[in-house]
């Protein structure tokens, strides 16, 4: 997979404003993004309405959108320079994924293994509360109200740019 290098290299003003915890950037191989992508199929019988937290440039979403074209996918990134940077032809925009509305989508993602815990749970507590279908995390959720709604319904090792990591693939009911 082809990412952008620039991707790695961000502003001061936006490291010291969003925390450089919040701001680490990672990728999935090629058979990371089909381990991923084929996974999700399998465990699903819907069209994909998903949206990826954290989305750096697109590039996630750009890949799952080739593998599954009935799929649509919106992606936010809290970095503007990076959403600046996007080259593909994918919806995402500049935001902070615990402002928006998870409601129309049936499938979240959430690479949010860098990110402070206190932000992952906030996350966490935001999905209990308006959010209903497939989350796809590479952290542990230990958020109460999230464990309480959340079944694990599979785990698979996978490959990203820095190591093999286990995401978790969670049916959140209503």
């Amino acid at each position: 997979m082809q990412f952008n290098k620039e991707l790695f290299y961000l502003p001061q003003d936006e490291i010291k404003r969003i925390g450089l915890n919040n701001l680490i950037y990672g990728s999935l191989t090629d058979r990371g993004v089909k381990t991923l992508n084929e996974t999700l199929t399998t465990i699903t019988t819907i069209p994909i309405i998903g949206f990826d937290l954290g989305c750096g440039d697109g590039e996630l979403i750009h890949h799952l959108k080739k593998l599954d074209p009935e799929s649509e996918w919106d992606g936010v990134e809290i970095s503007e320079y990076r959403v600046q940077k996007q080259k593909r032809d994918v919806n995402i925009w500049q935001g902070d994924f615990l402002t928006e509305n998870f409601r129309p989508y049936n499938v979240l993602h959430a690479d949010n293994l860098c990110l402070e815990d206190e932000i992952a749970e906030k996350l966490e507590e935001k999905i209990a509360l308006e959010f209903t279908g497939i989350y796809i995390t590479y952290r542990t959720p230990k958020n109460y109200r999230f464990l309480k709604k959340a079944k694990n319904i599979k785990t698979v090792l996978t490959e990203t740019t820095w190591t093999k990591h286990p995401i978790q693939f969670f049916s959140v009911a209503s």
